[in-house]
């Protein structure tokens, strides 16, 4: 008997998937071809490979055993492709990293380029970077369309691993061209200091995160734990705009270190409280269990992790000046 390849494969992606629809999604195909194509395939089989059970399309027995024999020919054909591609030259190698939406491509760009130092100019691999949320990047690892992901959520599925989770403080800022009177007496104080005096100031402005991003609830428990008036001025996704902002003297601001520190090295803003911030802000750098071995991977973990040492030690430059020719494709 012979069977047709592209058929098998949208069965494979379609049971791996566990919907019609997602992957057809993942195939670039309307979804009434994919079932068009998995009914010529079960047609040509002579047997029933989904069942309707409540509103979802299960695996028949028959299209359990039959997935378990395309999922070990397609892993296999994915892992062949893996040996492949790890011995091929780095100047051919492509790497893609997803960034969920809430970070800033500034920095991830830093990253690329300490990662892109480590080798000679004729030998960089390409980047491309495309962004998404969390499950949508989680989907597209899944499917080996994207080789890292860069979030700051946890990652809890067995299908994936965590290569670094990183923290760094979140630290309340203003613009060094602010001199009003909260801000010079705000200046130079401890944590508890700093939230006593914005306890008592009731002209303090706020620039904050739009509600969209989780830091903005984690900024918002920490207004309301303490009982700080919440004079909101601006609110932005974009955190250079909320930089921006700051500097503009707009309103006060809590924000990642990682995305301040060249501002405050070069004293555009300046941080208020103690140097380690009031609450840690976590990032996490994950791949498919699959890449973990791979040496290009290994080196753009260690790049990520040494950006946030460089951060952290106060005696050192943040910034990472671009290394031509950097590709990105977002």
């Amino acid at each position: 008997m012979n069977y047709n390849y592209n058929h098998l494969y949208y069965f494979y992606i379609a049971a791996k998937s566990g919907g019609i629809t997602i992957a057809a999604d993942h195939l670039h195909i309307s979804q009434p071809s994919l079932s068009s194509q998995l009914k010529v395939l079960e047609e040509s089989l002579d047997v029933k490979l989904f069942e309707k059970v409540g509103r979802k399309n299960q695996l028949t027995p028959t299209g359990i055993v039959i997935y378990s024999y395309c999922r070990q020919m397609f892993e296999l054909a994915e892992k062949m492709t893996e040996v492949v591609s790890k011995s091929t030259p780095t100047a051919k190698r492509k790497i893609q990293i997803g960034v969920s939406e809430e970070i800033e491509k500034e920095f991830v760009t830093e990253v690329i380029s300490k990662f892109l130092s480590n080798y000679p100019a004729d030998e960089r691999p390409q980047v491309l970077l495309s962004t998404g949320s969390l499950h949508q990047l989680l989907d597209h690892l899944h499917f080996k369309e994207i080789d890292t992901i860069i979030t700051t959520q946890s990652i809890s599925d067995n299908e994936f691993i965590s290569l670094e989770q990183m923290k760094v403080p979140i630290v309340l800022c203003c613009s060094s061209k602010w001199h009003n009177t909260t801000s010079n007496h705000l200046d130079g104080m401890n944590n508890e200091e700093v939230i006593d005096e914005l306890l008592r100031s009731k002209d303090v402005q706020w620039v904050l995160p739009s509600s969209q991003i989780e830091l903005r609830s984690q900024v918002d428990r920490f207004l309301d734990s303490n009982k700080i008036n919440k004079r909101i001025v601006f609110e932005s996704d974009s955190i250079s705009a909320l930089v921006r902002s700051v500097h503009n003297e707009l309103g006060f601001s809590f924000l990642p270190l990682m995305h301040i520190a060249n501002e405050i090295k070069g004293k555009y803003l300046k941080r208020l409280g103690s140097p380690e911030g009031f609450w840690d802000y976590g990032i996490t750098l994950g791949c498919h269990v699959y890449n973990k071995e791979d040496e290009v991977i290994k080196t753009f973990s260690k790049a990520f992790k040494d950006l946030f040492e460089d951060i952290k030690t106060p005696a050192k430059h943040v910034s990472i000046p671009l290394i031509e020719p950097v590709q990105i494709n977002a």
